[in-house]
């Protein structure tokens, strides 16, 4: 740690402090849009997801990825629910 009590980090480990999250989208929030919103995804598709739903144009946002992840990897099969169904062994043991 410096004298000033801020961890000296690269300016690239800044830019992406979650390794998980490799895509870093930045916009304007708030009232009269004074306020700057930077929100991180793990993939694309969940970039994409909140960009519809906040109804953004290209000019709202700027979009960063970073060069270091491997977007192919990140997002498969992470966060996701079983599709499968429960079995129902459970129920009929309470009757």
């Amino acid at each position: 740690m410096s004298k000033s009590g801020k961890n000296t980090a690269t300016s690239k480990e800044q830019n992406f402090p979650y390794p998980m999250f490799p895509i870093k989208l930045i916009h304007k929030d708030g009232k009269d849009l004074k306020d700057t919103k930077i929100c991180y995804f793990q993939s694309q598709s969940h970039a994409d997801k909140y960009i519809a739903r906040c109804k953004f144009t290209k000019k709202d946002y700027q979009i960063y990825v970073d060069p270091k992840a491997n977007l192919e990897i990140v997002g498969k099969g992470t966060g996701r629910k079983s599709t499968q169904k429960r079995s129902r062994s459970r129920q009929s043991s309470s009757n």
